[in-house]
């Protein structure tokens, strides 16, 4: 039986924003220069019931705001979230928040992308051409890897180990490069893993003779004069 769309069925097919709502929800939070700070934030949190200190939530808020910071959210940025989350309240976000983390959680599309590469973005200051030649820490990369990627990939907990005992972070490529291994060989990982490519940087072939060893998993003879 093929699916047709039926837009009785979608609850936001009508949805239609409504600033001046927005602005008031905003003004909830916001402090005396119309920003969303910390205080704001709390307030936030409250409000979605969540933790921001250990909930991505937030962060991924921020990033649907179109905001380059998560010190702040404008009101113009409010507004431009709300729209992409079809809420005119916080409130109205809070009773979609499970739908919301399922989409997010959805590595294979093009705004899981963007957001993991913002998470990069927004912990390596300096220019575009600066952040390529820096490493976001590992401390950071444990928090993230541990909301986005443990759940799904179990093998993701033994590669934190493995950074975490060589006491190292990710660098630019490492870490965009990740993603696609996730994507192309998560679910079968350490099958089919093919050491040596090039498409792979240094560290992921490395992690794969680490856990090879560590899980008595007899590795290829050209991986053996590694």
């Amino acid at each position: 039986m093929s699916y047709r769309y039926n837009r009785y069925n979608d609850p936001d097919y009508y949805w239609k924003a409504d600033e001046k709502k927005i602005k008031r929800d905003f003004a909830n939070y916001a402090n005396k220069e119309k920003q969303i700070d910390q205080d704001g934030y709390e307030k936030m949190g409250k409000t979605l019931g969540i933790d921001i200190y250990n909930d991505m939530f937030i962060t991924y808020f921020a990033f649907k705001c179109g905001a380059n910071t998560v010190d702040y959210i404008t009101e113009d940025q409010y507004i431009e979230g709300m729209k992409a989350f079809k809420c005119n309240t916080l409130s109205e976000v809070k009773n979609k928040i499970q739908t919301i983390r399922g989409k997010l959680l959805e590595i294979d599309n093009s705004d899981f992308r963007n957001f993991y590469d913002f998470l990069f973005n927004l912990n390596v200051p300096g220019s575009e051409k600066d952040r390529k030649t820096k490493s976001i820490s590992y401390d950071i990369v444990e928090v993230y890897f541990k909301g986005l990627f443990c759940n799904q990939f179990k093998f993701v907990w033994e590669f934190l180990d493995f950074l975490k005992g060589k006491k190292v972070g990710l660098k630019w490529d490492e870490w965009v490069t990740f993603l696609d291994f996730l994507k192309d060989k998560g679910s079968v990982f350490p099958k089919d893993y093919d050491y040596g490519s090039d498409y792979y940087p240094s560290i992921i072939d490395e992690f794969y003779i680490w856990y090879c060893k560590k899980h008595g998993i007899k590795l290829p003879d050209e991986e053996e004069e590694f």
